[in-house]
């Protein structure tokens, strides 16, 4: 029996309008498990590499970890915003940048506050793309065909590494959406990785890759973003101007 086509129309509308929410998230509001339980059940359907399926979920709820994680957060919240923010005037001048920065500043002060926080993991470690290019030519330096100073592999091993990580987050961000919830992706306790993950029992092997702050949100009223065309940016064949 063939399945039936997919809405379009509404296909669309949930792709086009899962937002990062970060100032509309509702704190008030509980989120059942069995929520995150559902969208996560979606996540791990998502393309992987290699069919390694070699992610893993931690959830966090209580109150006491996420103010603890909170303070983390906000250390390297204000390091972001001296060493990249402030260096950076084009930015800075621009009223679209200064919103999505207000908006991440308010998401740093509330971390706390949002009801469940989600990190995703990929088991070991990143690949890193100068060693193994460095092996790879010595290993090779018989084979005329890969010996070549233009051939490295280190790029498609990072690639494989978080190919399959982030299409999972982007349906359990979907999933959420179609839920009523939202949800944005942020990577700033990543500079205290080894501590976090001591705090949440995360082995020193496994890379935390971000993390997902999740929450009903204050309306769902969510609109397209303002984005060039695709076709200005798109080139067919060979590489445009």
């Amino acid at each position: 029996m063939t399945s039936a086509p997919f809405d379009v129309l509404e296909t669309d509308r949930l792709l086009t309008t899962t937002r990062s929410v970060r100032r509309r998230l509702d704190f008030e509001r509980p989120v059942p498990r069995e929520v995150i339980e559902e969208a996560l059940e979606v996540a791990v359907q998502a393309p992987t590499a290699n069919n390694q399926q070699n992610w893993r979920w931690v959830v966090i709820t209580e109150t006491s970890v996420k103010e603890q994680l909170a303070e983390l957060f906000d250390i390297s919240w204000r390091f972001h915003q001296k060493e990249v923010w402030t260096a950076s005037g084009r930015r800075r001048n621009s009223r679209q940048a200064q919103r999505n920065n207000d908006s991440a500043a308010q998401l740093a002060r509330d971390i706390a506050r949002v009801p469940v926080l989600v990190v995703p993991c990929v088991l070991g470690r990143p690949p890193d793309i100068g060693a193994i290019d460095t092996e790879w030519l010595r290993s090779r330096a018989d084979d005329a065909a890969t010996a070549r100073d233009d051939v490295r592999i280190g790029a498609m091993r990072a690639s494989i590494f978080y190919g399959s990580i982030f299409p999972a987050v982007w349906s359990f961000q979907l999933a959420l959406r179609s839920r009523g919830l939202g949800s944005t992706i942020t990577c700033m306790h990543l500079p205290f990785e080894r501590r976090v993950g001591e705090l949440l029992g995360i082995p020193a092997g496994v890379t935390q890759v971000c993390m997902v702050p999740v929450a009903y949100t204050v309306g769902t009223d969510f609109a397209p973003a303002k984005r060039y065309p695709a076709k200005s940016r798109t080139s067919w064949e060979r590489w445009q101007a």
